[in-house]
């Protein structure tokens, strides 16, 4: 995955005397959609074999998905899980959820019998990320195929912005060849007149993976309760983890645990953990392009300042304390805080072997160390932030560069190995072989 600067589309109207419903035949036009240098319209020909990096097709279809989907595309992170989970670890999911990913994150669901890129757009947070494939078989239906794949991250608002023009330029198109009141024009109207409160309503909805006209209603008294009682960063990632059904029982859990974190009485000296908070604090962070990139350079940092050799364990019981209140919700694995005077407590939401715990409390420990908020959870969302606290926990346990010294001269690595090396570590072998694949690159 590459770090893009830019997401263009780019159109020039065309003629299309052929075509007979007037928002189609007033939108048609050569559409070029690029990420960075890379070109997500290029097509070959079948007749005769040769590529270009366009398309041709009305853009109405595009603008109103985009209206349709729009809150969708800018808070759902949710199907960021599905694209993160490995495909050997991948949970079967029902066909109805994957349905609906696809036509709310998938461009090729803009339809209409025309072949769109096969492009997903995925919000990360800060970032979207965008996934296009290529097509790998031709169809009788369609004269071209798209012959460009890759992945990239951008930042979120430059996507909206983006995506907005789309709909924006359609609109005034059909308006300046006299096309009005379309579908399009209506859904775009209510979402610009949407006034902050019902705004904030539609992306808490999209963060629950709820649709906010429809399926969202009968949650609304809840959706509005947590907006009561969480704020900041909580309830960002409250929502975007929490299952949709338990929404009442799973706040409560988290009140509870907060109530219990800020019980703890205060200490006569400061902690371990908030010492080294202070000194890799004051040492100034540092900031990289890509959120993996950036959690095991802190990670490093961190190691470094505990004096920890490559393949010296980790125990990350030794700077945050930990108690377990199980909670049903296996979105929200555990809450903690980040003390002035006391040695952080993480309240652990579900019984996990060790290695597991062991890994949700380094997690927590980057709260700690990294974030500013007083209390925050730990939650199995893929946002950004999420990304960055999860390379942060597997090299702060298992360092690439112990790794390779385990390894050695091997080029390969068994299974009886990654066993070996993570019984070293006392992590799970996934976490061991998410290393060795990402920053070894060992198969």
């Amino acid at each position: 995955m590459t770090k893009a600067s830019e997401l263009n589309v780019t159109w020039e109207w065309e003629q299309a005397p052929g075509v007979m419903a007037r928002e189609l035949k007033e939108t048609w036009a050569r559409i070029e959609i690029s990420v960075g240098d890379d070109w997500v319209t290029l097509v070959q020909d079948h007749a005769s074999g040769a590529s270009r990096r366009s398309i041709y097709a009305p853009l109405y279809p595009l603008a109103e998905w985009i209206a349709y989907n729009w809150w969708f595309l800018k808070a759902d992170s949710r199907p960021a899980s599905y694209c993160n989970i490995s495909r050997a670890r991948r949970p079967k999911e029902h066909p109805d959820v994957l349905r609906r990913f696809h036509q709310r994150h998938g461009m090729r669901s803009s339809g209409d019998g025309f072949l769109w890129p096969d492009l997903l757009i995925i919000p990360e947070g800060r970032e979207t990320r965008l996934v296009w494939s290529r097509d790998r078989t031709s169809s009788r239906e369609h004269p071209t195929r798209f012959i460009s794949q890759g992945e990239a991250q951008i930042e979120a608002t430059l996507v909206s912005d983006r995506l907005g023009l789309i709909v924006t330029g359609v609109i005034a198109r059909l308006e300046e060849r006299g096309v009005r009141g379309t579908p399009l024009a209506t859904e775009w109207q209510s979402i610009q007149a949407a006034d902050e409160e019902e705004a904030e309503f539609c992306l808490a909805a999209a963060r629950l993976g709820l649709d906010p006209y429809s399926d969202a209603r009968k949650f609304e008294p809840e959706i509005l309760r947590v907006a009561q009682e969480l704020g900041g960063q909580v309830y960002v990632d409250f929502l975007n983890a929490v299952d949709p059904g338990l929404i009442g029982r799973t706040l409560n859990w988290v009140k509870q645990a907060r109530d219990k974190v800020n019980e703890l009485p205060a200490q006569a000296s400061e902690s371990a953990a908030l010492s080294l908070r202070e000194a890799i604090r004051g040492a100034g962070l540092r900031h990289h392009t890509l959120p993996w990139r950036q959690g095991w350079s802190q990670a490093r940092e961190v190691r470094q300042a505990l004096e920890l050799e490559p393949d010296e364990v980790f125990d990350p019981t030794e700077l945050v304390s930990s108690v377990l209140d199980i909670t049903a919700d296996p979105g929200i694995q555990a809450a903690g805080n980040v003390p002035t005077q006391k040695r952080p407590l993480v309240v652990v939401g579900h019984s996990y072997p060790a290695t597991a715990e062991r890994f949700t409390l380094s997690r927590a420990l980057w709260h700690v160390i990294y974030e500013d908020d007083p209390f925050f959870l730990v939650t199995a969302a893929y946002t950004d932030r999420h990304k960055i606290e999860r390379a942060f926990a597997a090299e702060l346990l298992a360092p690439a560069e112990g790794i390779a010294e385990e390894l050695g001269n091997l080029r390969m690595i068994s299974a009886e190995e990654l066993e070996r090396i993570a019984e070293h570590f006392r992590v799970s072998t996934f976490v061991v072989q998410h290393q060795v694949e990402n920053q070894l690159g060992v198969a």
